[in-house]
This record gives structure tokens, sequence and C-alpha cells, in this order.
């Protein structure tokens, strides 16, 4: 017993000491990197946010009136525009994940490409886009150069938009009576959304860098 306690502890500080050096690692490689875009990528990266928040906006607010509604009694109205704000995200979920594809494929065309941060777990509500916020990070300090890790953050973010889409559809048929839970998928499907951006942003940098060469 004594034994297995051991290996334990031994195993848990090698662990340790194993993310403290790839944090170490990740930090010096992103003070390698000027994150500035030219002025080309700025406006490629104000174009895309604009979409994306445009977007974000009217499911939001088609969830406060549903919340409005709700809070007079009007639970048919209420169910309706919850409805129609599932329909949305379910509509938004797959062009974001043909959005970030599109990431994955130009990142190949980079010789370099930037660092990027591993997800946040803690910046998620949903249990099951917890979990995967989770696996990437652990992921992430597993894979090997930048670029891997890039590509990895680009196939969890098309994850969590998966399971976003399929809980907006799934409570389209079947809306929960519970609130707070579809606030929930619009506050996650907004972080996802800002932690898309800044995948965007990492790639055109990396683009523009290309460029200079």
């Amino acid at each position: 017993m004594w034994f297995t306690m051991s290996l334990i502890v031994i195993l848990s500080a090698v662990v340790a000491l194993w993310l403290a050096e790839s944090r170490r690692r990740e930090r010096a490689i992103e003070r390698d990197w000027e994150l500035v875009l030219t002025p080309r990528g700025e406006r490629q990266l104000n174009r895309f946010a604009t979409q994306v928040h445009d977007s974000l906006a009217v499911t939001d607010m088609t969830y406060a009136r549903a919340r409005e509604a709700h809070d007079r009694g009007d639970s048919e109205r209420a169910r309706h525009l919850i409805d129609t704000g599932c329909e949305l995200i379910g509509a938004y979920a797959p062009r974001m994940t043909n959005a970030l594809t599109a990431m994955a494929a130009l990142s190949r065309m980079a010789a370099a490409v930037a660092p990027v941060r591993p997800l946040r777990a803690d910046r998620f509500r949903l249990s099951q886009i917890v979990q995967v916020a989770h696996l990437a990070r652990l992921l992430h300090h597993l894979a090997a150069t930048t670029a891997d890790r890039f590509r990895l953050r680009v196939y969890m973010l098309q994850r969590g938009f998966g399971v976003a889409a399929k809980i907006a559809l799934r409570w389209r048929t079947a809306p929960p009576n519970l609130f707070d839970e579809v606030g929930e998928l619009h506050h996650d499907v907004g972080v996802l959304s800002d932690e898309s951006l800044t995948t965007l942003k990492a790639l055109l940098v990396s683009m523009d860098a290309e460029r200079r060469v």
C-alpha cells in the first residue's frame, strides 16, 4: 500500500513539473511572436467579428424576450421564443464549424503558426461543454508543436459547437422548464464564438508573418 501511495505521489509530482515546464515553454514561444495584425488582417478579423456578433445579438434578443414572456406568465409565447432561439443556434453552430474547418485548412499553408492558449473550462457553464474544454486543455499540453495545438483548438471548438447544436435541436422538441439552462446554452455559444475569434486572430497573424518572410 505504501509503495502504491508513494508511486502516486511521485507520478503526481512528475505531471506537475511537466505541466509547469510546458507553460514556461508556451510563454517563451508567445514572447517570440508579436501578435499584432496588419491593417488587412485587422479588417478581415473585424468583418468576421461583426458577422458573429450580429448573429449572437439576434439569439440573445430572442432569449431575453422569452425570459420576459416567461416572467409575465405567457408560457406559450415563451416556449415559442425558446424554440426560435434554439433553431437559430442550431443553424449558427454549423456555420461556425465550417469557418473553423477553413481556419484549420489555411493554417497548413503557414510555415509557422502563432501560439494559442488552451480552452478554459471555467469560462463555460454546460457540463457537456465543460468536459470538452477539460479534454482540450489536457491534449493541448500533449501536442508537440504550435501548429498541432492550433488545429487541436480548432477541433475542440468544433466539438463544442457540435454539442451546442445537438442540445439546441433537442430542446426545440422538448424545451426545458428551467430558463437558466437555456441561458447557459446562449452563454456557452457566446464563449465558443469569442474563442473562435481569438483563433482566427492567431491564424491571420501567422499568415501575415508568412507574407513578410
